[in-house]
């Protein structure tokens, strides 16, 4: 089933599972990320409780501004016992991820945010119970 699309993402819905994917190449500046956390926002409204996959699959860039709206994206998700998880991070994403702290391949180490590889195993982690 696909959902409305946005100027900076596209929403399908997958065995119940919403996939957020970002269609916005670089994610810098107040304007974008605003404009990116309102879509995001008004993509879970009314799902109880939302299990959402982020996919960066077509993202190359992203400044400290998107750690604002991802952070505030995940406080939302989570006030609603929802879950999410994030996936297709290439290199240079993955990396500020990592060297933030905001995802960890350590399991002994709490971080923000799950990552999968790609939107199959992201879905298949939320479908379960």
């Amino acid at each position: 089933m696909a959902e409305p699309q946005g100027n900076h993402l596209k929403s399908t819905v997958d065995q119940g599972v919403l996939v957020l994917t970002l269609t916005t190449a670089k994610i810098e500046g107040e304007a974008i990320a605003d404009g990116l956390l309102q879509e995001m926002l008004a993509a879970i409204a009314g799902i109880e409780p939302p299990k959402v996959v982020v996919d960066f699959q077509f993202t190359h860039y992203l400044s400290s501004v998107a750690f604002r709206t991802l952070l505030g994206f995940r406080r939302k998700v989570l006030e609603s016992s929802g879950r999410l998880v994030l996936c297709g991070l290439n290199p240079v994403v993955g990396d500020v991820f990592y060297t933030t702290r905001m995802i960890s391949t350590d399991p002994q180490t709490t971080a923000p945010f799950a990552m999968e590889t790609d939107v199959s195993a992201a879905v298949a982690r939320l479908a379960q119970p």
